[in-house]
């Protein structure tokens, strides 16, 4: 009696997938059963990785999608944005265990990332399955760090290591504050970032090109100093009482203002529309761009980020929640109103 065993894998991937293949009878040994076994897995996993690759590449060409060979460090579009004042738009995400809205992101253009770890339960872990999925699609990510560390530069390095391209420190009210996160962000002689073989440098393995000849550890933290962003909140009457000290940081890519904490230092707590509350964030908007530096806001829907441009803001930032919670709603309205209309 000859046993056999069915090859299920994806057709497009594996060129066995479907066929029937004899392993072992009764009168082969153990052995030689279990070295079948090795030589069939062996040469099913080369011909499928051979055929996925080959796969993802006609797919990306023929949906004109680009599947970014290198980390997005390697790329200094976003902080040339930053630096240059052009707008940019980015999502800040607490749903660190779904990776699919990470990528749908991507695909729909956004500039980057925000993965928040101060109101979130995340951490470098969850965050980094988040950075795998953006990155995929070329949207680089941001880690918003919790407050209140007092290693910085320790608990940054954790989201560094998972491929973070930068980080933006919370309740920023100093100088000393933004030279910290510096000093996380980047390596010797600007900061003091541990260098090690990571995600961001491919592990400094040998083999990776770029033009004439291979890329080195040194040459990846230049390109590593050259396009890692370090940003900021401000989010008190203390902080932006402090802009003209925080702004005096030469390596400093942006300053957000975080208008919901600020309302409620001001007594105002959650009323971000508030006049009083839009007045201090404009005022300290213009303190942040006549310094030469990019201020950033919140755009929880379209009018948001219209008033806000309007008013200079450059970073501009939606919420992953608000989205869900506001499409959700208006589907849910929409059909309360049709079925309560007695269907017309």
């Amino acid at each position: 009696l000859l046993c056999v065993i069915a090859v299920r894998s994806c057709c497009c991937c594996n060129p066995l997938a479907g066929q029937v293949l004899p392993m072992t009878s009764p009168l082969i040994s153990s052995s030689a059963s279990r070295l079948l076994m090795r030589h069939y897995r062996l040469a099913s996993v080369t011909a499928t990785k051979k055929n996925y690759h080959r796969c993802t590449s006609n797919n990306a060409q023929n949906n004109n999608i680009s599947l970014p060979e290198q980390h997005s460090l390697s790329n200094g579009t976003l902080r040339h944005k930053l630096r240059t004042g052009q707008p940019t738009l980015g999502v800040v995400t607490g749903f660190h265990n779904d990776t699919d809205h990470a990528e749908t992101l991507g695909l729909l253009g956004y500039d980057f990332l925000w993965a928040d770890a101060e109101h979130s339960t995340a951490n470098a872990s969850t965050v980094a399955n988040l950075i795998l999925a953006a990155e995929r699609r070329g949207l680089p990510t941001l880690v918003r760090i919790g407050y209140g560390y007092q290693n910085v530069i320790g608990h940054s390095q954790k989201f560094l290591v998972a491929g973070a391209q930068g980080i933006i420190l919370p309740q920023c009210e100093s100088a000393d504050d933004v030279h910290k996160i510096v000093d996380a962000v980047k390596f010797p002689p600007i900061g003091r970032r541990g260098l090690a073989g990571e995600r961001w440098n491919a592990w400094g393995l040998s083999g990776q090109k770029n033009g004439g000849g291979d890329v080195t550890l040194a040459d990846c933290v230049r390109t590593s100093n050259d396009n890692s962003i370090v940003g900021v909140v401000v989010e008190s009457r203390r902080g932006i009482e402090a802009l003209d000290e925080i702004l005096s940081v030469e390596q400093i890519d942006f300053v957000f203002v975080a208008p919901t904490d600020l309302s409620a230092d001001m007594g105002l707590h959650g009323q971000i529309r508030h006049p009083d509350v839009v007045d201090m964030v404009d005022k300290a908007g213009q303190t942040i761009r006549a310094a030469g530096v990019s201020s950033g806001m919140l755009a929880l829907n379209g009018d948001d980020y219209v008033k806000y441009r309007q008013l200079g803001f450059q970073v501009m930032v939606g919420v992953a929640h608000t989205m869900f919670a506001e499409g959700a709603r208006s589907l849910k309205s929409r059909a309360e109103d049709y079925e309560s209309s007695g269907g017309e």
